[in-house]
């Protein structure tokens, strides 16, 4: 049996929960993954918040170890893999209602950007929708080997096209609210302890 499938065991170790990931992703605007409380809020803010999380997301892929064989790896890369595409979602959602054209846009070209990669997201389950989201099958995931995975997720091509986009975002957020402090990316930093990852994509917690 291959080293890189992404099977089940029983082993527990060191790695953080899909939901603790989203948290963290969040952190500082936590109630924006809830979605009444996104939906009685302003989109312009709801928008902010997503983005955040897109760069601690993105940042947290680009730490994943897609070359290791431990089982707290695996579980790690997808628990990771799970939170980011639920940030990602709620990023489509944000930009395809904004007021602003420039954040549509800015949306669309992260729509595309997912397009480009859809052959081999659909080989791993992740199943691209009319509207730009994305729908999991956590079966099939739990089923992919880590260099499946890494064929977009630890891609740098899709990585820093999105970085790029979240850039761009960041400056229309920021015109629309001229008022507020204006926060570098640098300050949104991922600051989780690396976790020990391992090779199998289906234990997760």
């Amino acid at each position: 049996m291959c080293n890189d499938c992404l099977q089940g065991g029983n082993k527990m170790g060191m790695q953080i929960s899909a939901a603790s990931i989203l948290n963290r992703a969040y952190s500082g605007n936590v109630s924006y993954k809830d979605e009444n409380y996104r939906k009685n809020s302003s989109n312009h803010d709801v928008v902010g918040a997503d983005r955040k999380a897109m760069i601690r997301a993105l940042q947290r892929l680009e730490k994943l170890d897609f070359s290791s064989t431990d089982e707290d790896d695996t579980k790690s890369i997808y628990n990771t893999v799970k939170s980011y595409l639920d940030i990602y979602n709620n990023a489509v959602a944000s930009t395809t209602d904004s007021e602003s054209s420039d954040i549509r846009r800015t949306g669309k070209a992260m729509r595309s950007l997912m397009k480009d990669y859809s052959s081999k997201l659909e080989a791993i389950g992740i199943e691209l929708k009319s509207d730009g989201s994305v729908k999991i099958d956590k079966s099939e995931l739990q089923k992919a080997t880590t260099r499946q995975v890494s064929a977009v997720f630890g891609n740098s091509d899709y990585i820093d096209g999105m970085n790029k986009l979240m850039k761009k975002l960041r400056n229309q957020v920021n015109r629309e609210a001229p008022h507020q402090e204006v926060v570098s990316d640098s300050k949104v930093k991922d600051t989780l302890v690396a976790e020990t990852v391992g090779s199998n994509l289906n234990l997760y917690g």
